[in-house]
């Protein structure tokens, strides 16, 4: 089972991360599965802190 995590977090990174996903070229379901694990590893942290980290992993993610 996966780990619980924010669902409203989530719904916020990805509005927010959508236009720099597919800048990447990543696909909506790849960039989900990356903002709900962010989330998950990092439940006590701000959406700002949440961002920054996905950006990190869909820049790893996209190489």
């Amino acid at each position: 089972m996966s780990e619980p995590f924010d669902k409203a977090a989530v719904l916020r990174a990805m509005a927010r991360l959508n236009g720099f996903a597919r800048g990447l070229g990543l696909d909506e379901a790849t960039t989900h599965t990356i903002v709900e694990k962010v989330v998950a590893d990092m439940p006590k942290h701000l959406d700002e802190e949440h961002l920054t980290e996905a950006r990190c992993r869909m820049i790893v993610a996209s190489a």
